[in-house]
């Protein structure tokens, strides 16, 4: 019997893949494809997920691959999002084909142990007690598989996701972009951004000297996603909207796009679960559809370890849903938000957009939204404490320690564990069986005031923060931080 059966081997589920063998589980994946697709639906990787690769040390062979880009778009306002100002280890959007990405996280998975298994995929499911059954076509067969837990990473098509009775609530396209990776004979030298009456369009190079084009025409926007698209259309639609063509040509991939909006009505049914975009689908705005899907898979995959080998609290696999699925909701909301701008028309909606891009001219709105599309400051968890300290539930971003061998936490956690970090130099006393690596007493330096009062922070293995603790008293603070480490897991 398997101890976890994804079905998807893309980003979503192969790093996931990767964080469940961190911990020891059995991990196989079954991917309908029977060789890795070249095209690249998603193109750019949010400053969120390179933190979170730099938890386990990967995101400099990423960064290897791509092109740094330190300002975003929030809809076609004019404004550009400063990544700069997050607080990220990395502070920059990386332009970075799928194709790419979903490489070197295979070969991630491969490396720490997973089995991907390609052209194979879930049809069927039979849940039991204390397994799922699965059913397996490959090459025109059938074979039934047992698994204690099945994850769908499968797509918005999710066929675990309806094995599972899992309902995908929303609404269907309304309207519909393009989107073209061409080479370019005059390139832009930078992100290109162009708003006007005709609509909206962007251009960003991809690697290998290939372009991605994305646009949102008024005049073309109501054709249906599976219309046919051709190299010279997307001429002509750049030239309207842009004023040039750009010397496109050898085109790689021309597709058009909609913006159905959907989310699973759970993410968990039984013993099968979800993730990714079978859990959620929605405008490709900002950039963020992979990206929330790898924050899926990072706060499962310690929560599905910690419950398969019989170490976690009641209700720690349940706080997947609760946790995950507002955070998909408030991508959906901005989502929709940004349409509007792309899609603006009437004098009415031009003057929408341009009343937002005065707004984000504002620095702390300016960085607002620069962290809510580069993946920080999702809403907090339903239940957090109301005396909780303000970090409780936050991911770990804006903190430096001075420290020569970890200048970051990020380098203190490629253990996949909880960390405990003593910020001010009395080595809290707060050890526990299971506590794979506390780190020694270092001093933390940090410019975000929130980090001013805190003497000892508990960090979840997917970099979100558990406790933060203020008092100075090493006995107490011990005390709380062994409370917060009974409540994250069976540790002590």
């Amino acid at each position: 019997m398997l101890d976890v059966l994804i079905a998807g081997a893309g980003p979503v589920g192969l790093w996931l893949a990767a964080e469940l063998r961190l911990h020891g589980v059995e991990v196989t994946v079954v991917e309908r494809r029977a060789a890795p697709d070249g095209r690249s639906r998603a193109v750019g990787m949010q400053a969120g997920t390179l933190d979170t690769f730099a938890t386990r040390g990967l995101a400099q062979r990423f960064i290897d691959r791509g092109t740094p880009v330190p300002t975003g778009h929030f809809g076609a306002a004019t404004t550009r999002l400063d990544f700069s100002t997050v607080g990220a280890v990395h502070p920059f959007m990386l332009a970075l084909g799928q194709s790419v990405t979903e490489q070197l996280l295979e070969e991630h998975a491969l490396a720490v142990g997973a089995r991907v298994l390609r052209g194979q995929e879930v049809v069927s499911l039979t849940q039991g007690p204390d397994a799922v059954e699965a059913v397996i076509r490959a090459a025109g067969s059938h074979r039934s598989v047992r698994a204690r837990w099945v994850v769908g990473c499968d797509g918005t098509r999710s066929a675990v996701r309806q094995a599972a009775g899992i309902d995908f609530p929303g609404q269907d396209s309304t309207l519909t972009g393009w989107l073209a990776d061409v080479e370019l004979d005059d390139p832009p030298t930078a992100p290109l951004a162009a708003t006007g009456p005709a609509g909206s369009f962007l251009a960003a190079r991809i690697g290998d000297g290939v372009h991605r084009l994305a646009g949102l025409s008024t005049a073309t926007m109501h054709r249906g996603t599976g219309e046919p698209l051709t190299l010279e259309e997307v001429r002509e639609q750049t030239r309207a909207l842009l004023g040039r063509d750009l010397g496109m040509r050898s085109p790689r991939w021309l597709s058009r796009y909609g913006n159905a909006t959907r989310q699973a009505s759970r993410y968990r049914a039984g013993r099968v679960l979800v993730a990714g975009d079978a859990a959620h689908m929605f405008f490709p705005a900002g950039g963020q559809g992979m990206n929330l899907g790898i924050q899926d898979a990072a706060n499962l995959g310690w929560k599905l370890a910690a419950t398969l080998q019989g170490r976690a609290p009641d209700g720690l696999l349940d706080s997947y849903d609760t946790e995950r699925r507002p955070a998909a909701r408030a991508v959906i909301d901005n989502t929709r938000a940004q349409l509007a701008l792309f899609a603006a028309a009437t004098p009415e909606q031009i003057a929408l957009r341009e009343v937002c891009s005065a707004a984000l001219a504002e620095p702390r709105t300016n960085r607002q939204w620069a962290r809510r599309i580069a993946g920080f400051d999702d809403p907090l968890p339903p239940g957090t404490a109301p005396d909780a300290h303000p970090l409780t539930g936050t991911r770990l971003a804006g903190l430096a320690l001075n420290a020569a061998d970890a200048p970051t936490a990020h380098p203190l956690m490629h253990h996949g564990r909880p960390l405990l970090l003593d910020l001010d130099g009395t080595r809290t006393p707060c050890t526990a069986p299971g506590l794979d690596r506390q780190a020694a007493a270092v001093n933390a330096e940090s410019s975000h005031p929130a980090w001013r009062d805190v003497t000892a922070v508990l960090i979840r293995p997917d970099a979100r923060i558990a406790w933060a603790g203020t008092d100075p008293d090493p006995q107490r603070r011990a005390a709380d931080c062994r409370t917060a480490l009974r409540a994250l897991s069976r540790l002590v």
